[in-house]
């Protein structure tokens, strides 16, 4: 202990008072540090990055997005550097960005409208797409990703007539395919000299008409608009001819339904 002591004396005052001030010094800039204050070389550095930013901006090279340079202005206004080249390049920055978010919001505001009137085209359908034909062009308007509720709604009306449109062509398909494959049995059963079961087959087919002297056209031949038919009958008369001739040589073309849900009008078309 006597030993220590005696060090510190001969250790000096003086030395010891430098000693204290350099530690008290280096304490001192490392709190400056931990409190975010800069150093003088530490705010130039961030000026200039700032400045080349914000000339950035205003030239249009920057890669930042809109937002991104909303962000960096903001932050360089909030950092008040108080440096008067860079506060009036942060305003010319500034312009720069309304005007591209003008740009942008009037770029935004053509594309709904193009979108608009192509989703109206679309619904009255003037060119017949099929449902599949609607549902890509719908699916392109929906890459757009617009985020309009005008735009929205309609694209809600679109997808409800191309599923409307699915099931009826649905029901068409297989009420085409049901009245088909009917006449092809009334044939294949009067060829097989089965005339009862002929018979019980053409009042079963009947059964989809509203009466049995709904009027049957059949197709000749089209070319455009242009269509020549053969001589009328009625669907009883036809069912019957199916099996007087025992061969169907004929398709269904198109058919017209009553309110009640049965067929008043049917055209079909030789094979």
């Amino acid at each position: 202990m006597t030993n220590i002591v005696s060090r510190l004396k001969s250790f000096g005052w003086q030395q010891f008072v430098v000693i204290t001030l350099v530690a008290l010094v280096a304490v001192s800039f490392d709190s400056c540090k931990s409190t975010g204050k800069l150093t003088r070389k530490e705010k130039k550095a961030q000026i200039e990055m700032y400045k080349q930013q914000m000339r950035a901006i205003i030239n249009g090279t920057t890669k930042m997005t809109l937002e991104e340079q909303d962000r960096a202005i903001s932050d360089a206004i909030n950092k008040n550097f108080g440096d008067d080249e860079l506060n009036q390049l942060i305003l010319q920055a500034q312009q720069i960005s309304k005007r591209a978010y003008a740009d942008q919001v009037k770029a935004h505001e053509q594309q709904v409208a193009v979108a608009r009137n192509k989703l109206y085209d679309l619904l009255v359908n003037k060119q017949n797409l099929s449902a599949d034909q609607l549902e890509a062009e719908m699916n392109k308007i929906k890459a757009e990703n617009l985020g309009d509720e005008e735009i929205n709604e309609l694209l809600g009306r679109l997808e409800k007539k191309i599923s409307d449109m699915r099931s009826s062509n649905a029901v068409e398909m297989s009420l085409k395919t049901k009245l088909e494959s009917s006449f092809q049995s009334i044939a294949d059963a009067a060829r097989a000299g089965n005339t009862s079961m002929a018979n019980s087959l053409i009042s079963s087919a009947l059964n989809y008409f509203s009466a049995p002297d709904v009027p049957v056209l059949i197709i000749i031949s089209r070319e455009g608009s242009i269509v020549d038919y053969d001589k009328p009958s009625t669907i009883n008369n036809y069912l019957n001819f199916l099996k007087d001739q025992k061969e169907s040589r004929n398709n269904v073309d198109s058919y017209q339904m009553d309110s009640a849900g049965k067929i008043k009008e049917l055209d079909l078309i030789k094979k």
